[in-house]
């Protein structure tokens, strides 16, 4: 089971509300950020996913990731050709990648912000979104 303070941190990132997400992120500090890394490989597959489907052509992945680095200049380091390549290999299984952990949390948070956050959905669609993907990464 995810905890809610994981779901309530990654809803403040996604609403850019960075006075709440960095107190539920002080409470994950304190508590623990057990089940994260999970929940947000779940997210992650949830964003590609609805950005790009299962059809989506390396130049579409490749413009994704100019704009997504370009957004977070000044934040920490995104690799392109990692995150085109984790990104691509979310959409196509068969692909393999060679991605540090490290790198590959700062790429799949990066992502998720950038999709859901571009979406602009309801609260309802957010709070949806956010319980499918805990269900995914509470799965055996």
């Amino acid at each position: 089971m995810i905890k809610s303070d994981l779901i309530e941190y990654v809803r403040t990132m996604i609403r850019s509300d960075y006075a709440a997400n960095e107190s539920v992120g002080a409470r994950l500090d304190a508590e623990g950020w057990d089940g994260f890394p999970r929940f947000l490989a779940a997210l992650f597959f949830v964003a590609v996913d609805r950005r790009f489907g299962e059809t989506a052509d390396r130049a579409g992945v490749i413009k994704f990731v100019a704009e997504l680095r370009a957004q977070y200049e000044g934040g920490p380091e995104i690799r392109a050709d990692d995150a085109e390549s984790l990104i691509l290999a979310t959409i196509d299984p068969s692909l393999d990648y060679t991605v540090s952990p490290e790198m590959i949390g700062r790429i799949q948070a990066a992502t998720v912000q950038k999709i859901f956050t571009e979406e602009g959905l309801a609260d309802p669609a957010l709070d949806a979104l956010l319980s499918e993907a805990a269900d995914l990464a509470s799965r055996d």
